[in-house]
């Protein structure tokens, strides 16, 4: 019996066999280097950092529901409109600010990612100020030195993509880390995912904007009315907006690097059939008139009125006539007749007074004769002495008395009188007719 006993310890204690070849490599390869895992999780944490909304469960159990739900057509009764009580609405409530939430997000990545790149690039930001284009610009670039061999023209005008190539041949920045490249290409990315995500959400608005605001739907149409509506915080806050805010709704600083810029100013309704319709020089007219209409429409889908759009419909309408009215062509100008001329006799002005006037400032009779020539004889002498041509005129060659004014009630008077009576007048008055008269009398 001890010697079984001690035959199943011996049993218990055996010695262990040394492991074989393989195994000892396969224990050598699980080792790992610290450090080295150390920065992996170190980097990873970092760029996990960047959008918290894409790592919240809410937010991605929302998209999953808007997405399932984007391609279902709203079933809804002819007339009828949604309601606060109705599921569907509070969801396109929630949507409604998520795409806000969704911008601000994407503002808190590009200025991560700015500010990393401008050690790299630091007046990119200056020439491209959209955050989308501006991250899409970082992510084609890298730490890429010639910018002139890289395609932008499916991102940034013919002007920008100049500036860029110009200003990166003088740029003072230096070549980016890996590690912070990286970053920076990650945050790019998780913009990208946000974008796609503001993208579907606003699919989703669209499809249900028939019974959320029938009538903005019918004046703007069902995608730039859910942007509209997202842009301003929901229905009932773009209700309450003046049609000088619902201009500049979605409207952001641009940077024309100097060059002219001409049209109009405006945000999303900028984008509108109306106003892309219109002429240029009327743009800024179509523009006023469309905020103000969609504000009425927003009201009136506010307050769950019209819900097969009636109303968008006719402001609709009244915008296109009062927009061709205003580009009609002047009438032409068209000839007036002359006007009946007035006949009656004008009252002329008598008495004593005027008549002294005229006598005064009137012309004489030897002024009037001295004006008048006789045709057919020969020219008078030059009564100047200055060859002017001044002369008597017909002045004295009257036929009745040949004399220069002469008087012809003086003269009668003094035919009737007898000849001494009229010779001693003549002595008396120094008045002499001829050069034959004598002051005697007899």
């Amino acid at each position: 019996q001890d010697v079984d006993d001690a035959d199943e310890h011996n049993t218990d204690e055996q010695i262990p066999v040394d492991a074989g070849p393989d195994e000892e490599s396969e224990d050598d390869e699980e080792i790992e280097d610290a450090i080295q895992v150390f920065e992996e999780n170190e980097a990873s944490s970092q760029m996990a950092k960047v959008s918290h909304m894409l790592r919240n469960p809410m937010f991605t159990e929302l998209m999953e529901n808007v997405r399932k739900q984007k391609d279902d057509q709203l079933q809804l009764e002819p007339g009828q409109q949604l309601t606060e009580d109705d599921e569907e609405y509070q969801l396109i409530h929630r949507c409604n600010s998520l795409v806000q939430e969704i911008d601000e997000e994407i503002l808190i990545i590009h200025r991560y990612a700015r500010d990393i790149y401008a050690k790299k690039f630091p007046e990119l930001h200056e020439i491209v100020p959209n955050p989308m284009d501006y991250m899409q610009v970082v992510q084609r670039v890298g730490n890429t030195k010639d910018l002139s061999q890289i395609d932008f023209t499916d991102i940034l005008p013919n002007t920008a993509i100049m500036a860029i190539t110009v200003t990166a041949s003088m740029t003072a920045g230096q070549s980016l880390p890996a590690q912070e490249l990286d970053n920076v290409t990650a945050a790019c990315d998780e913009a990208f995912q946000l974008n796609d995500c503001k993208r579907d959400v606003l699919l989703y608005l669209e499809s249900r904007m028939s019974g959320l605001a029938p009538n903005l739907s019918a004046l703007l149409g069902a995608a730039l009315a859910a942007k509209l509506i997202t842009a301003a915080g929901g229905l009932l806050n773009l209700a309450r907006m003046p049609a000088q805010n619902i201009m500049l709704i979605g409207s952001y600083k641009k940077s024309m690097l100097g060059f002219a810029q001409h049209g109009p100013q405006g945000g999303l309704i900028l984008h509108s059939d109306i106003v892309g319709g219109t002429s240029r020089d009327y743009q800024n007219r179509a523009i006023k008139l469309v905020a103000g209409k969609c504000g009425l429409a927003a009201r009136v889908d506010s307050f769950h009125e019209s819900p097969l759009g009636q109303v968008g419909t006719q402001l609709r309408e009244k915008i296109l006539q009062a927009l061709a009215k205003a580009q009609e062509p002047p009438p032409a100008k068209q000839k007036k007749p002359l006007e009946k001329p007035d006949d009656k006799a004008r009252p002329r002005r008598g008495g004593k007074r005027l008549r002294t006037q005229k006598e005064k400032y009137g012309r004489s009779d030897f002024q009037k004769d001295a004006n008048r020539l006789m045709f057919g004889t020969a020219c008078e002498e030059d009564i100047t002495q200055e060859a002017y041509g001044v002369g008597f005129g017909m002045a004295g060659k009257d036929s009745k008395s040949g004399r220069i004014r002469t008087n012809e009630g003086k003269r009668k008077a003094l035919d009737q009188l007898p000849a001494i009576k009229r010779q001693r007048l003549a002595a008396a008055a120094g008045q002499r007719d001829s050069g034959m008269s004598s002051s005697l009398a007899f």
